[in-house]
């Protein structure tokens, strides 16, 4: 019989659900924010690179922090930080002395403390439920992120916004404050016996290494795990293209396509439903065809669809590739986690998380500045095009590699991993 979710993960999937709905709420509001304070591009996109540099430069240093320390109070801490910061934030606002430093300190900050949010929440997943429910309990979180971030979250900050500037900011700071208070309710952890890692020293000893060797074996994790290694280089490639055709998705659909603003808002509500429902689906995909070619498979209809969206004129095909391409990138995304807390030892996860997603801030920070060079040059529809064909690319790759050797799921399992219940 298969094992239940306890309430380890159900407290912190409300936790997350909360946290989120006040994430989507910031997301809509603060360039709401910055356009009314100033109305340069330049200044409004330079948002999108201080949001991502946090990660890219402190990523491994927060994921060894996360290793060494209590998770749940870690995830406590970071969204009172995040209440507080926000809620003293729509003070300003208040006071109407709100200016253009203050919106990129506040991305900054916010930006850290969901850092350590982030990656205490993957750690904590893995160790919450059993390991062959991984993609279920992931499917689980990541579709009631997006449900409030995007779905939710986007209009009611646009309405709070109509009644005050403020009155998003301070709706998000309550929201990071609930959150807090119900991860209180997570069943704390018990300690892990003392216990010789990979390279055969003891974990009290792993725990006194300087904070820079720590930091390192995040790195060495992923190189002696040849899966890990391609699917963080994967993972970059695959952000890099996505991010620049999203920063240029405006542009795209009005000036190539013609969307009206409505059809150009159904894109992205089309997305998050083809989303969740790629979730849904993904479970039972993995138990069909296994790891590899659930991943092989999501990125063939990735790369289809942005390749449709890049050659077509017509509006509705090219909300059509929103679903299509939604669902088969959230699957991807799920899917990589899933293997990522399945092969990696509970209490190394939070580095190799970091340093994984270190890469992707760094593909971020890239596609934010390249990306409108890049459409200057060539073109907005040739940027599309020419980013299709590197995911088609890579899926071929992977399709090669799946059908090297697919691994089930039953045979994935068999790879390390430490998790200790905290339900």
């Amino acid at each position: 019989m298969k094992q239940k979710f306890g309430r380890g993960y159900w407290m912190l999937l409300a936790s997350v659900t909360v946290s989120s709905l006040g994430d989507g709420i910031r997301l809509i509001a603060m360039p709401l924010l910055a356009y009314s304070l100033t109305g340069n591009a330049v200044d409004i996109s330079f948002i999108m690179v201080i949001a991502a540099l946090p990660g890219l430069v402190l990523g491994p240093l927060v994921g060894v922090l996360v290793d060494r320390f209590d998770r749940r109070l870690i995830l406590i801490a970071a969204n009172l930080a995040r209440a507080v910061l926000v809620l003293v934030f729509a003070a300003v606002i208040l006071a109407d002395a709100a200016e253009m430093w203050q919106v990129y300190a506040m991305t900054a900050a916010l930006s850290i403390a969901e850092l350590f949010a982030e990656s205490a929440t993957f750690t904590m997943v893995s160790a919450s439920v059993p390991v062959e429910r991984l993609e279920k309990a992931n499917s689980r979180l990541f579709s009631a992120r997006m449900l409030t971030q995007q779905v939710i979250g986007s209009p009611v900050a646009g309405v709070l916004f109509g009644v005050a500037m403020s009155a998003p900011f301070l709706a998000e700071g309550g929201l990071f404050l609930v959150a807090a208070v119900v991860t209180l309710f997570i069943p704390a952890g018990k300690r892990r016996l003392p216990r010789a890692d990979a390279e055969g020293r003891e974990d009290a000893e792993a725990a006194r290494a300087p904070m820079t060797e720590q930091m390192r074996e995040g790195i060495r994790i992923i190189r002696r795990t040849p899966m890990l290694s391609t699917i963080l280089l994967s993972d970059a490639l695959l952000n890099f293209w996505m991010l620049i055709s999203t920063a240029l998705m405006v542009v795209y659909a009005k000036g190539e396509l013609g969307v009206t603003d409505t059809q150009f808002a159904l894109m992205f509500t089309v997305a998050a439903v083809g989303s969740v429902l790629g979730g849904l689906f993904l479970p039972p995909l993995v138990r069909r065809v296994g790891v590899r070619w659930t991943m092989a498979l999501a990125l063939v209809v990735t790369g289809a669809s942005r390749l449709a969206l890049g050659l077509t004129s017509d509006p509705w095909l090219a909300i059509a590739t929103f679903f299509t391409g939604g669902a088969s990138y959230f699957i991807w995304d799920i899917a990589i986690a899933s293997y990522q807390q399945r092969v990696t030892p509970n209490h190394l996860q939070g580095r190799v998380h970091a340093t994984t997603g270190s890469f992707l801030y760094g593909a971020a920070v890239v596609a934010a500045l390249t990306g409108g060079l890049a459409s200057e040059l060539i073109g907005v529809r040739a940027v599309f095009v020419i980013g299709a064909v590197a995911i088609l690319l890579l899926s071929v790759y992977w399709v090669v590699l799946a059908r090297r050797g697919a691994a089930s799921v039953e045979e994935d399992a068999q790879e390390p991993n430490d998790a200790v219940s905290v339900s």
